[in-house]
């Protein structure tokens, strides 16, 4: 018994220590925001005056607000997107009987092995001649659409038992009522980790937005760090209010979602 409380105390404390070398970047800059200028090169993580002007400076010299809320808009419509999108294709994959499904669902997953260098510059192109430069159509609608929403649904779909479709087609349901009426409500799990994926994926997004957009309007809130940097290089300060006021989105989105994150992707990606 002693020996194995020791071997628990070991492993608590290299998990500890790794998690803390993981989380000290973020601590730091978590320090760095709340310090005044004089005060930003002083040793140690608990700032000695703490202040939080730098996150008054950066919304009131930067249109922090505006890049936040396009960053939003555009993580929500592709993530709902996405779940629409991936969930007709998962229920067509795994409960309708054509010639070529299992040729489909491999292009699917060949699609995953695809890098996004390879269909950025097509896709820009695509973009230029439908002219949607410059708007939300730009940053929303190539991203609609996900192999790895398609692959975890279907795969996901597979484990629920036949005898609830039967069920409801014994009581006169369509595809579109067992779509939406079992399905959907079953898949909450695995749909949850994919819209977190998803959120996340969107909201990190900085070369596309950064290559479609022209006008500060439409900017999201990954450029903001950038044009922050550019126009404050000595204000490290504010330029670190910045990134905890960009982070702190994703952060709350994935503590929200992480039960049904790691549950999905469990059930998604180990059963079927």
């Amino acid at each position: 018994m002693r020996r194995r409380l020791q071997g628990l105390a070991l492993t608590y404390l290299l998990a500890g220590g790794l998690s803390f070398l993981l989380v000290l970047p973020l601590l730091t800059l978590v320090s760095a925001s709340l310090r005044t200028e004089a005060d930003l090169y002083t040793p140690g993580l608990l700032p000695p005056n703490p202040t939080l002007a730098p996150y008054v400076e950066a919304f009131s010299q930067f249109p922090l607000g505006r890049f936040l809320l396009n960053s939003l808009v555009v993580s929500t419509a592709i993530t709902l997107g996405v779940l629409a999108t991936s969930l007709l294709a998962a229920y067509a994959l795994t409960r309708l009987r054509f010639r070529g499904r299992e040729l489909l669902f491999g292009l699917a997953v060949a699609l995953l092995l695809v890098p996004g260098e390879v269909t950025f510059l097509p896709l820009y192109l695509l973009v230029d001649r439908l002219g949607w430069l410059d708007s939300y159509l730009a940053l929303v609608v190539p991203f609609l659409a996900s192999p790895l929403g398609v692959f975890l649904l279907r795969q996901f779909l597979r484990t629920i038992p036949e005898d609830y479709f039967d069920a409801a087609r014994m009581d006169g349901a369509n595809h579109w009522q067992m779509l939406w009426h079992v399905a959907l409500p079953l898949s909450a799990p695995a749909l949850g980790a994919l819209a977190a994926v998803t959120f996340l994926g969107a909201w990190n997004m900085y070369l596309w937005p950064l290559v479609v957009t022209k006008s500060r309007e439409l900017q999201t809130a990954q450029i903001a760090v950038n044009y922050m940097l550019n126009e404050e290089v000595a204000r490290w300060n504010v330029v670190a209010a910045g990134a905890i006021l960009v982070l702190l989105p994703t952060l709350v989105a994935f503590l929200l979602a992480q039960r049904a994150f790691v549950r999905g992707i469990a059930l998604g990606g180990l059963k079927g």
